[in-house]
């Protein structure tokens, strides 16, 4: 029998910058992440382990 467990880690940072709103900070760290000047790694880790069967449909 096969089962399918997914496991799932959490990489998590704060990132601090001066902005006039939320929704421009959100725009320019947004920016920041996909242009890879913003890029987690293992230091980001939060111990946040998440261990479960996949549910097949």
């Amino acid at each position: 029998m096969k089962i399918e467990i997914r496991v799932t880690e959490t990489l998590s940072r704060v990132i601090i910058l001066d902005s006039s709103s939320v929704e421009e900070a959100i725009k320019t760290v947004e920016e920041m992440y996909f242009n890879e000047d913003i890029v987690l790694d293992y230091t980001d880790f939060k111990d946040d382990v998440v261990i479960e069967e996949v549910e097949n449909n």
